[in-house]
């Protein structure tokens, strides 16, 4: 291994790291679960944030890196929601009256 930070080995290239895929995916997903009902919504957004995080704990991307393909992920998310009508009426029925109608 070439390197260590902390006792952690250092992989791959730094320069390959931005934007985080992780934070893009999980920023896509709490994006799309904005319109749940809150007993959804904050699970979801709470296991998006910290998945996202953990990317900068295991020392794999910078801070920025994250919150760049976090923003990515919801920009992304709310153009496609344009193309595909979401939230439907029918999800909004199942996140209002905390069932399908």
């Amino acid at each position: 291994m070439k390197g260590h930070l902390n006792g952690i080995p250092i992989s791959g290239r730094s320069m390959d790291a931005f934007p985080s895929g992780h934070a893009v995916h999980m920023g896509a997903l709490a994006s799309a679960a904005s319109v749940l009902s809150p007993r959804y919504k904050f699970p979801i957004l709470a296991v998006a944030l910290g998945l996202s995080a953990t990317r900068i704990a295991i020392l794999a991307h910078w801070v920025s890196d994250v919150v760049a393909g976090f923003t990515i992920g919801i920009v992304i998310e709310r153009i496609v929601r344009r193309f595909t009508g979401y939230p439907d009426k029918n999800l909004r029925n199942v996140t209002t009256n905390g069932r399908a109608m």
